[in-house]
């Protein structure tokens, strides 16, 4: 991972701003409050929340999938026909630009990790043959 962490703005959504390291920032804003007083919105970087199977974000209401946004602010906006935002080492998890880039549906389920994964859930482990295992 490099050393010093580079900020840039999503060009689809320029208030949002990602980092070399995967993080998103909103900057700071600071608001009133109904009966006086003053309150600070956002301003602090993380990473997101992890839903499962990616790390996701939510700002004024709506959710961003975080790979997205680095991807875009990182390699520009998706070219025609590829706008599904593929991770070269099939880690999810690792969303740093060097290991993100702009492809299509059909390379993404090429990827050799997905591909063993479907062979693997064939014959005794196929989740139809598992389930009649539980009826029965």
């Amino acid at each position: 991972m490099e050393s010093r962490e580079q900020w840039r703005a999503v060009p689809s959504s320029p208030w949002i701003f990602v980092s070399s390291h995967g993080r998103v920032m909103v900057p700071p804003k600071i608001g009133t409050m109904p009966n006086g007083g003053i309150k600070h919105y956002e301003g602090n970087p993380r990473f997101g929340q992890w839903d499962g199977s990616r790390y996701i974000v939510t700002v004024n209401g709506k959710t961003y999938k975080v790979a997205r946004l680095v991807c875009e602010a990182f390699n520009g906006p998706p070219p025609e026909g590829m706008n599904v935002c593929m991770h070269l080492d099939e880690n999810s998890r690792n969303n740093l630009p060097t290991n993100l880039q702009w492809g299509t549906q059909k390379e993404n389920l090429n990827a050799p990790g997905f591909i063993a994964y479907c062979k693997s859930r064939t014959g005794p482990n196929s989740p139809a043959v598992k389930g009649r295992r539980k009826a029965a």
